[in-house]
This record gives structure tokens, C-alpha cells and sequence, in this order.
């Protein structure tokens, strides 16, 4: 509807152990850490004064479990295969040191896969993309709670950009980036990385 006003606040799930330990997981999962726990608390303090009329998930547990937790009393969390990470194939699992001395290849650019027997950048794209169109026309407030590979296309959807600018996104364990789309037009509104929350800080 023309002047539609809608934003939308994408969050990368808060931190894992497989962050922790810097391994690529996609489509696999992992227990979001000690302090990914603290970070989930910010987000639901933020997200409760943000307000939102619907909350958008990923189905792995480390974005689906945050998204329970984060959204305001009474709004709905709807899951989205969609949204799911990337998979890694061979390559999931492993650290980067452990890639290399595999002689594994990390292909980002192009439609092929990733990493042998993974997902192909065409299909990532294409459902990524199918999310951001359906998500595009949801609520006014909308909160999406999903991974670093899906946020930066996500973000390369509604900005309108090519999508190999996707890997120009920095995008921390619970990163908040607030897009406006108005008429069709996508406007990057907003970044909040998560404050200091280490043990000693707490």
C-alpha cells in the first residue's frame, strides 16, 4: 500500500559456543553461551521499549530459543524455514585453521556452494530473499531474530544493493539493525551492537 510506512529490526542471535570457539555452524546448532545469555536479557529489555506486532524466527535453537525469550508479552513468534543459516557441508562444524588444513575451500562469491556439499549461494539467496518479500509485507513493527549469513542478505534485500555488498556488513552476536521500508524503498535506519556484557562487567 502506498505510503505504507513498515520497520523492520533484524537481530542476530546472541552468542554461542560454536562462536566461541569460531567454527562455522550452520544448520547445525549450538547452546547459546554465558554471555549470550546476558545478551539475550538486552534484547528483551530492548525489544520490550521498541515494541514490536510480530516477531520473525529462524527454526535452530540458538535464534527460535532467543526470539521466545526477547518478544514483548502477547506477540507471536512465527517461524520461517526460511530463515535458517546457510549450510556449511563439509565444512560445518570446523574451525577456520581446520578448514585450511582440510585444503577445504570457502567459496562466498557466485551461485555454487559455499563449501563442498553444501547449500549453493542461489539457493541461499533465493529463499533468503523469499523472507525478506513476505516479511516486507507484514506489521508496521516487525522483529527478526535470525543468523549472520541471513542478516546480510536480508539486509542486501530491502537496501536494494548487489548481493555480493552483503559481506560489506559487520555482524556481531546480537547486533540490532533497524531498516525502514517506505514505498518499496529500504532505508538502513539504525545499528546497535550489544554493549560490553563480559563476566567482569556484569
Amino acid at each position: 500500500m502506498s505510503g505504507t510506512v513498515r520497520r523492520i529490526m533484524v537481530i542476530r542471535h546472541p552468542e554461542t559456543l560454536a562462536n566461541v570457539e569460531s567454527r562455522y555452524i550452520g544448520r547445525s546448532d549450538s547452546p547459546i553461551s554465558a554471555r549470550g545469555e546476558r545478551q539475550t536479557a538486552w534484547l528483551a529489555r530492548t525489544v520490550e521499549n521498541w515494541g514490536a506486532d510480530e516477531v520473525f524466527s529462524s527454526p535452530l535453537g540458538r535464534a527460535l530459543d532467543t526470539a521466545r525469550a526477547i518478544a514483548p508479552k502477547g506477540i507471536p513468534v512465527r517461524v520461517l524455514g526460511e530463515l535458517g543459516e546457510i549450510d556449511f557441508g563439509v565444512a560445518e562444524g570446523l574451525t577456520y585453521d581446520e578448514i585450511r588444513a582440510k585444503g577445504i575451500h570457502l567459496e562466498y562469491a557466485g551461485g555454487g556452494p559455499i563449501a563442498p556439499e553444501g547449500e549453493t549461494g542461489l539457493a541461499f539467496d533465493t529463499r533468503v530473499r523469499a523472507a525478506a518479500d513476505l516479511i516486507a509485507e507484514g506489521p508496521e513493527r516487525s522483529v527478526v531474530v535470525t543468523h549472520g549469513g541471513v542478516v546480510r542478505r536480508l539486509l542486501v534485500a530491502w537496501l536494494g544493493l548487489p548481493v555480493d555488498r552483503s559481506w560489506c556488513f559487520a555482524v556481531p552476536n546480537a547486533v540490532m539493525m533497524v531498516v525502514r521500508i517506505e514505498d518499496g524503498v529500504g532505508i538502513l535506519e539504525s545499528v546497535t551492537p550489544p554493549p560490553d556484557l563480559s563476566e567482569d562487567r556484569a
